[in-house]
């Protein structure tokens, strides 16, 4: 399966700023790619997932969990069991 972009729309607020009443900073990103891991293993089976991700975008797929080959990063099936 392949998560082509994770995008949540909205003013933007720097890293490590206060978010106010903004939707950035408030997990809604997180919480996307998790439904989207839940619906690609238990729903349709699949082994991998992959998402498309710029340089600057790896490290926030690294904290969930994701690793990196080029020119995605990936997780495996097995290792939702470590982040859940």
């Amino acid at each position: 399966a392949l998560i082509r972009e994770v995008k949540v729309f909205g003013r933007a607020v720097a890293v490590g700023e206060e978010s106010g009443d903004t939707w950035q900073h408030r997990g809604l990103g997180e919480r996307l790619v998790k439904e989207a891991e839940r619906i690609a293993f238990e729903e349709w089976g699949v082994s991998n997932i992959y998402v498309t991700s710029g340089v600057g975008v790896r490290d926030y797929y690294r904290a969930l969990g994701y690793r990196l080959k080029r020119p995605y990063m990936w997780k495996p099936k097995e290792d939702m069991a470590k982040v859940i």
